[in-house]
């Protein structure tokens, strides 16, 4: 079975980290966040991945393949020339699913979930649906477009940016889909279309089957850097979680989670609160690092303090620097 992970995107909202990394190629607790995805979809049986890669694509091709090999999958890349959307991206890869008249799995870039796709499969197949979305159900879905369905799940609308009185359902769209190859024929090859306010749309008015499956296990869109700190946190059992090759000198603390990549230093009598320091980077003595994301390759002087920031792939900290976010 193959899947489709829409990964072009320029990766906008998690930014400084995506200037120098694409999204999905971010470490999640020192695992690139794409091989979460793939971890997944060997569990449920995929033996097949298209990755439509766009921004940053010659990242992907040195460093994809050797992941889906680890993962035990076949791998393609299929290359935007220019952003083309969530549907565009789908539209792209049609020659690669021409060949394949069974239904296909698709992720967005963002997503780490432990989602039961067979599951999902299984209902999509028993509607005979052209389309079926994974919903999830969030206390605050105001923040989010509304989905909702009817007593047998088919979709019945969508509500994007929901007013307070437009608000009937905790159901959102969890960036994960099941499509039958029938969908090619609702996207308009070589433009940009958005699957979520061109594609959906056009399948609830021309009558297709559209039905929604509600996960109530894990799920996190991982898009920003908060919730990018929240993945990382959630992936650890444990307080400190430390890659390869790193070193902590004497007297270091941990307070709530600690998560540090590979080849780090972090100096005598360093505070670690709740943040993420990627790889190769050094944190010299006496510094406080708080609610923060610590780029690759940073180096922060004697006695620093960083506080709810996010730190951008190389940076140079002086000493005695007090840096807080906004």
């Amino acid at each position: 079975m193959k899947a489709l992970l829409l990964s072009g995107g320029e990766g906008t909202r998690l930014r400084p980290f995506t200037l120098t990394t694409p999204k999905p190629m971010l470490p999640v607790a020192n695992v690139p966040l794409i091989s979460r995805q793939f971890e997944l979809l060997k569990k449920h049986n995929v033996d097949e991945v298209i990755v439509s890669v766009g921004y940053k694509a010659e990242y992907f091709k040195s460093c994809v393949a050797p992941l889906a090999e680890k993962a035990g999958l076949k791998i393609h890349l299929c290359v935007e020339n220019t952003p083309l959307g969530t549907g565009g991206g789908l539209r792209n890869a049609y020659s690669l699913f021409r060949k394949a008249p069974s239904p296909f799995f698709v992720f967005n870039g963002d997503i780490i979930s432990d989602l039961n796709l067979e599951k999902m499969l299984e209902i999509h197949k028993n509607a005979g649906a052209c389309a079926t979305i994974a919903l999830v159900k969030v206390s605050n879905p105001s923040a989010y477009g509304l989905v909702l369905t009817d007593a047998d799940m088919k979709i019945k609308k969508f509500i994007e940016k929901p007013k307070p009185e437009e608000i009937v359902t905790d159901a959102i769209n969890a960036g994960v889909y099941v499509f039958s190859p029938e969908i090619f024929d609702a996207i308009p090859p070589d433009r940009p279309v958005s699957l979520e306010r061109a594609v959906f749309p056009y399948l609830l008015e021309s009558g297709k089957k559209f039905m929604g499956y509600v996960h109530y296990g894990y799920w996190i869109d991982a898009g920003t850097v908060e919730k990018y700190k929240k993945a990382n946190f959630d992936m650890v059992k444990g307080g400190l979680l430390t890659g390869e090759n790193t070193v902590l000198k004497e007297g270091v603390k941990t307070v709530g989670k600690a998560i540090i990549g590979e080849n780090c230093s972090v100096g005598r009598g360093v505070l670690l609160q709740n943040s993420v320091i990627l790889n190769n980077s050094v944190i010299k003595d006496g510094c406080i690092v708080s609610d923060s994301v610590i780029g690759n390759e940073v180096l922060i002087g004697n006695k620093s303090e960083i506080r709810g920031a996010a730190i951008a792939d190389k940076s140079l900290i002086n000493s005695y620097s007090l840096i807080t976010g906004g």
